[in-house]
């Protein structure tokens, strides 16, 4: 599955910040010796700490990822096609998320044994989440229903595109081709619930129209650009 552009604008933002944070006195061995810079588990990328590979950045140390992890800003997270519905749970494959269903009994891995929208092309997935944080792969948890679950991404979000006939077809058809040249789901100023999971709507002037966006993307709970949260978005 392409990594949303929620993960890889969160990634490439706060690589620099994260880095240049290790780099600074919160990491006093980077100042005492020249030939030590890097604390344990680091090394040493330019002028800046990072982790080493199969390890993830807590605080500010660099702890090792158990198996199917893999490092990043965040700690360790699954490797891609592996995924978990808690954090204290090992990583196992999920093949079996996202499969075509039309009801429950289509979806027999118990993990994710929900058919979601078995009328619009159904996928099987997890149920019952509580928040994002219990989903896998870009997933999202939408609560509005009389159940929870958690809720693929559109199809073709985050692709890259110069213009929007490079997102045709897909369910994310709008390319903002003004800063981020991404794919991007469209749109939801009228209709809010359009918007997946526990995604924002949020209605930019500067580019003409209304995004749904994942949380990550907000800064304090704004939306980007001086747009503005559209009421009935999560």
């Amino acid at each position: 599955m392409t990594k949303s552009l929620s993960a890889r604008v969160a990634w490439a933002e706060r690589l620099g910040f994260a880095w240049l944070l290790l780099a600074t006195p919160l990491l006093p061995a980077c100042l005492v010796d020249p030939d030590q810079r890097c604390g344990t588990h680091q090394i040493l990328q330019g002028a800046a700490c990072a982790c080493e590979a199969g390890y993830g950045l807590s605080g500010t140390q660099c702890v090792a990822c158990a198996a199917n992890e893999v490092g990043s800003l965040e700690g360790c997270e699954c490797a891609a096609g592996y995924g978990r519905t808690d954090p204290a749970l090992p990583c196992t494959p999920t093949a079996a998320l996202g499969l075509a269903c039309s009801a429950d009994a289509d979806c027999t891995d118990p993990l994710y044994g929900y058919c979601a929208a078995p009328d619009q092309g159904g996928y099987c997935t997890h149920a019952d989440c509580a928040s994002s944080a219990d989903c896998s792969n870009d997933y999202s948890c939408n609560q509005r229903g009389t159940r929870s679950f958690c809720q693929r991404p559109p199809t073709g979000y985050g692709d890259a595109c110069e213009s929007s006939a490079d997102c045709a077809g897909f369910e994310a058809s709008y390319c903002e081709s003004l800063s981020a040249h991404a794919c991007l789901l469209s749109g939801c100023k009228s209709n809010p619930s359009i918007c997946p999971g526990d995604w924002a709507c949020c209605d930019i002037p500067l580019l003409g129209n209304s995004l749904c966006l994942p949380h990550s993307e907000l800064s304090g709970g704004n939306c980007p650009g001086g747009g503005t949260l559209v009421p009935g978005g999560n």
